[in-house]
């Protein structure tokens, strides 16, 4: 303490205090007091270094220390007057809308905004990697193109270990606040994460974190605002008349809060030309004129008049590989239509889930039931009889063991009951009940239509059957052709003009058809559009050596042949097309190997086996 007080006065006398002679000896308290005086106070030894710096330099730091609080004290004055000024502002001058991450308009938003940002500049971005299917990779005008031969004509092995880095991120607005222009209109963009209670049932609940986007523009009218979601919306689907996107439920901790977020997209692709789908051109265009007539807007109208469900349900049936899905892409990639599909065998799917996953449909979709005869939706009454058969015609003494397998059985049965998630009453309540959704196209594939029970294909439910068979001599011919066509530069197609000839069958009742269309002969479909491309052509450095080009009309004649040699109906389509692709560029050797593929597979087909073994034997033999 002594020291302490020996080194003031050291300072004291080195540097000593100046002081006005008329200030010792006033009676007024204030007259000491000075800005020195009270930061002195605030920072312990400040008069000491304010006089060191006096009498050295002869500047007083009092005044620059004066002067930084002044400024100090007129930000914060200043600060709180904008916020309250912007506040006042916000609240009557400006309008916004607010959407929800669980909303599909976030994810247009969010990617029209990856878009704006990457042409302008901006200091606060977040930056993602986004998902890209193959088509999409595959269309990318930085990626060049590689050749699988080299000049001497060996191959040339491709090699993908730099294909994430090829990859360009995706760069969106970080997290708070932004401005932007856009078409003449001042935006302010606010981005903000918010953790909200999520139950998970049986009591338990955690915290889950959901974004919320605002967004906001001068003015009392909203109408910039919707304007803007709008030309997102557009920018999104951009070209998505050319394509065809899948989507299928949610996971479970997703479907429990309903909306359009109770289907998630899983994969998108080019839409398939309905000339690649073998089936006669008769079936096609009977298909296509009642889809295209139930989906005409005035036929809503038409039924809501009379009373009738305006829904419509098709099965496709047929052996497997017949080109059942291949239609129902087709008819999607047509009719621009969603495919969204369920799985009857999904565990964690109940009937309260499928029934609200219905009712968050679109107003135009197809719905997809694949294989439906495998979810268990069977005749019970002729599973009952066939067990009756089988009791009655065993031996008439039931002994104990008897008993305890019968039991055993009836355990297994009632456990396997327990597991299925969808009922058959609980579906057919769903695909036409009195809740159920009306304007999709329901389409259903099954490889046994004697299996489904006799209620879920009645009138009503199901309205139109299509059924597929193995490819006949003309169906061959038409495959062959179409694999080995010249890949010409795809251009940009549009249905038509020409539109699809309804059938007397499919006209709404008030409708006389004229007599022209009657002598008209069965139209080909519409073509599918597809987005402009140029496919760069084929090389000559790429055609293998001896490998010479082949006419149209070898093309033809080679197409025939082969067609020849397969038997009729034998084979499906699927099994043919898969034989092709493993030798899509040599026509001719396809034509060479073709009695040996035919031999093979028709003692597989004798032995009914799946797999081929070593050396051409067989395997899984039954």
């Amino acid at each position: 303490m002594g020291r302490g007080r020996g080194l003031e006065s050291i300072l004291d006398s080195a540097f000593p205090p100046v002081h006005a002679g008329n200030l010792t000896n006033s009676t007024d308290p204030l007259a000491g007091f000075s800005s020195s005086t009270l930061l002195e106070s605030i920072v312990p030894g400040y008069g000491h270094i304010q006089r060191f710096l006096l009498y050295s330099f002869g500047f007083d730091v009092t005044i620059l220390v004066t002067l930084g609080a002044v400024v100090w004290v007129g930000a914060r004055i200043f600060r709180s007057m904008s916020t309250v000024f912007w506040g006042f502002l916000s609240s009557y001058f400006m309008a916004e809308i607010t959407v929800s991450s669980k909303d599909e308009i976030h994810g247009h938003l969010i990617q029209f905004l990856a878009h704006q940002y990457k042409t302008s500049s901006s200091r606060r971005l977040m930056a993602e990697t986004p998902t890209q299917s193959a088509w999409e990779m595959d269309s990318e005008e930085t990626e060049t193109v590689e050749t699988t031969v080299d000049p001497d004509g060996n191959i040339k092995w491709l090699n993908f270990s730099n294909q994430e880095a090829k990859s360009q991120p995706r760069f969106t607005p970080a997290i708070g606040s932004h401005n932007f222009w856009h078409q003449g209109t001042y935006f302010q963009l606010r981005r903000k994460e918010v953790s909200v209670l999520d139950e998970l049932g049986g009591g338990a609940a955690t915290f889950k974190e959901k974004e919320v986007l605002t967004l906001s523009c001068f003015g009392r009218s909203t109408g910039p605002i919707k304007k803007l979601i709008q030309h997102a919306k557009a920018h999104y689907h951009l070209g998505h008349k050319a394509k065809t996107v899948v989507k299928r439920p949610a996971p479970k901790d997703m479907r429990r809060y309903g909306g359009r977020g109770s289907w998630v997209r899983v994969s998108e692709r080019p839409c398939r030309p309905m000339k690649t789908v073998v089936l006669e051109e008769e079936r096609k265009m009977d298909v296509m004129a009642d889809i295209n007539e139930y989906l005409d807007p005035k036929t809503a109208k038409w039924y809501a008049n009379r009373g009738i469900p305006y829904r419509r349900g098709y099965l496709f049936h047929g052996p497997p590989g017949t080109g059942k899905t291949s239609l129902t892409f087709a008819l999607a990639g047509v009719f621009g239509l969603d495919i969204h599909v369920v799985s009857l065998l999904e565990p964690t799917l109940t009937e309260e889930e499928l029934g609200m996953l219905f009712t968050t449909l679109p107003a135009r979709c197809i719905v997809l039931l694949e294989d439906i005869d495998t979810a268990g939706l069977v005749r019970t009454e002729q599973v009952e009889a066939e067990e009756s058969k089988k009791e009655s015609s065993s031996s008439e003494n039931f002994n104990v063991t008897d008993l305890t397998k019968a039991i055993k059985k009836a355990n297994q049965q009632s456990e396997e009951d327990r597991k299925k998630g969808i009922s058959l009453s609980g579906l057919l309540n769903i695909i036409d009940g009195v809740a159920s959704h009306e304007g999709r196209v329901l389409v259903m594939t099954t490889n046994h239509p004697e299996k489904l029970d006799e209620a879920l294909i009645r009138p009503g439910r199901v309205d139109h059957q299509v059924a597929f068979g193995n490819a006949t001599l003309a169906q061959i011919k038409e495959l062959f052709e179409r694999m080995y066509a010249d890949d010409l530069p795809r251009t940009k197609l549009l249905p038509s003009h020409h539109a699809l000839s309804v059938s007397p069958a499919h006209q709404l009742p008030n409708e006389i058809p004229s007599s022209k269309s009657k002598e008209k002969e069965i139209p080909t479909p519409p073509a599918t559009p597809i987005i402009s491309t140029s496919l760069p052509s084929e090389k000559s450095g790429e055609r293998k050596i001896g490998e010479e080009p082949v006419s149209a009309e070898e093309l033809s004649d080679i197409a025939t042949k082969f067609s020849l040699l397969i038997p009729n109906t034998l084979f499906s389509p699927a099994e043919i097309q898969g034989f092709l692709l493993k030798r899509k560029k040599d026509p001719r050797k396809a034509l060479r190997e073709c009695k040996e593929w035919v031999a093979e597979q028709g003692e597989l087909k004798r032995l009914r086996s799946r797999v081929m073994g070593v050396n051409g034997t067989q395997e899984g033999e039954s």
